[in-house]
């Protein structure tokens, strides 16, 4: 289990090296990554990377996950906050190869104090490779 970051104010960068990550790793053979690798996902459902993310307030925010899938096929994700699940299948379309990374983004609401972020992938391919989520 890796350690995860907390933050306080309205916005925070999770980098994906500091995920507590199931059924994956932390890898590095793939360039532009931020931190010092990005999880690596297992092929199976149900694998894993999630954050705890600190608001200061309970409020809606910007959730950003950047991302790459080297594949020819969407690598869907669902995505939940608190246990609760605010994205099913959620999409991550191929991106030109496995160094270009992208961006997606969805509103989610946060609570006040700690809260947990939580990527799953939902098919046998796996989720794409993570880089890290921004809160904004």
């Amino acid at each position: 289990m890796r350690g995860y970051q907390l933050v306080a104010g309205p916005s925070g960068v999770f980098r994906a090296d500091e995920a507590r990550v199931s059924q994956g790793t932390v890898d590095t053979d793939h360039g532009g990554h931020s931190g010092t690798g990005f999880v690596n996902l297992e092929n199976t459902p149900g694998s894993y990377a999630e954050w705890t993310v600190r608001a200061a307030a309970a409020s809606t925010a910007s959730l950003e996950l950047r991302y790459a899938n080297g594949t020819a096929a969407d690598r869907p994700m669902d995505i939940a906050v608190n246990g609760t699940r605010v994205a099913a299948g959620r999409t991550f379309p191929p991106t030109a190869n496995w160094d270009t990374w992208a961006t997606a983004a969805l509103p989610v609401s946060l609570k006040a104090g700690a809260n947990t972020v939580r990527f799953t992938s939902t098919t046998a391919d796996g989720g794409p490779n993570l880089d890290r989520i921004t809160v904004r």
